[in-house]
């Protein structure tokens, strides 16, 4: 459920642990690659681009896949959450409603729209339902060429979890009006703590901007967050959904953004990402300082199945913000 928006590393991305979260890249074994030149060998040796991580992503932006085939994004069972379901379209409709909703913005524009680590396309298709221009960037190479093989309309197939080594294989089904869309979008690979060369060095700016689950896997997201003034327009949204869950494998401890005690802090010095209290403090002041007004806030679940009898459930913290 985490996006792979950034790595140490140059892009293509070169890091992911299987099930899909991202993984640090500063201690990561050195692979032996006796053929250099070889970019087969290279993808084997690259986690980033495995096939168990893009089958899970599948499954997790294309959940009616496989119910034809019997095999349900969720084991049917009582109170099953199948609210948590389809989470990259409900974060895609969210900002689409704080739009809607926002009686500042009296224009309510709608002409580009930024997807920050939209892995393999799903809240990219439903943002371009209601933008006239679509630019989803990940840091995966293989997510991105996938993404780009769902636009073009190719029959897919992928695997599902099942038990341990087994998996069936379920074809992939597209959201409903996907096909009178998909001509809007452009998916490309980028770095989200690199904003300025993922938009062109600011030469276009957007309406809305989209950022799921990936501020707490960012090596530097005061990077991600400084860089917003000069790719949003003016009455422009950006809406951020994410579960604050920190970890130094990801990001140095310096840079979380919160959840340290204060009392356990070595640094000397006080900044705007340097936060001994709630990780949504830090991202208020620093928003606010960036010309930002927070319009809403919601709890977003989302679940993540890792095979039929095992899901991960998640409640993101989405916020909506309009630049002034």
């Amino acid at each position: 459920g985490f996006r792979m928006v950034r790595s140490q590393h140059e892009t293509p991305s070169t890091n992911l642990a299987p099930g899909g979260h991202m993984m640090s890249t500063t201690n990561q074994p050195q692979y032996n690659n006796n053929n250099n030149n070889s970019s087969d060998a290279n993808d084997e040796d690259n986690i980033y681009e495995t096939q168990t991580s893009l089958d899970m992503y599948l499954g997790l932006h294309y959940p009616s896949s496989g119910i034809q085939e019997g095999v349900h994004p969720i084991l049917p069972h009582d109170s099953a959450p199948l609210h948590g379901l389809n989470f990259p379209q409900r974060v895609a409709r969210l900002l689409v409603s704080c739009m809607d909703k926002d009686a500042s913005n009296k224009s309510k524009q709608r002409t580009r729209v930024l997807d920050v680590g939209c892995a393999v396309g799903g809240s990219s298709f439903e943002l371009a339902k209601h933008f006239e221009q679509v630019e989803a960037f990940d840091f995966s190479q293989s997510f991105v060429d996938t993404a780009k093989r769902i636009q073009s309309g190719q029959d897919m197939t992928f695997s599902v979890s099942m038990e341990a080594d087994i998996t069936e294989s379920v074809s992939l089904v597209r959201p409903e009006g996907w096909k009178e869309v998909a001509h809007k979008i452009r998916f490309f690979v980028g770095d989200a703590c690199n904003l300025q060369q993922a938009t062109q060095n600011h030469t276009i700016t957007f309406d809305g901007v989209v950022m799921a689950n990936l501020l707490c896997r960012l090596p530097d997201p005061m990077a991600c967050l400084n860089a917003l003034p000069q790719v949003v327009n003016k009455d422009g949204i950006v809406l951020f959904v994410t579960p604050f869950s920190w970890l130094t494998e990801f990001t140095p401890r310096d840079s979380w953004l919160g959840g340290k005690n204060s009392s356990s802090s070595s640094s000397t010095t006080t900044s705007a990402n340097d936060n001994g209290g709630y990780s949504i403090d830090t991202l208020t002041r620093v928003m606010e300082a960036n010309g930002f007004v927070k319009i809403h806030e919601e709890e977003m679940p989302l679940v993540i199945r890792e095979h039929q009898r095992k899901y991960q459930y998640i409640v993101s913290q989405a916020t909506a913000w309009r630049r002034l």
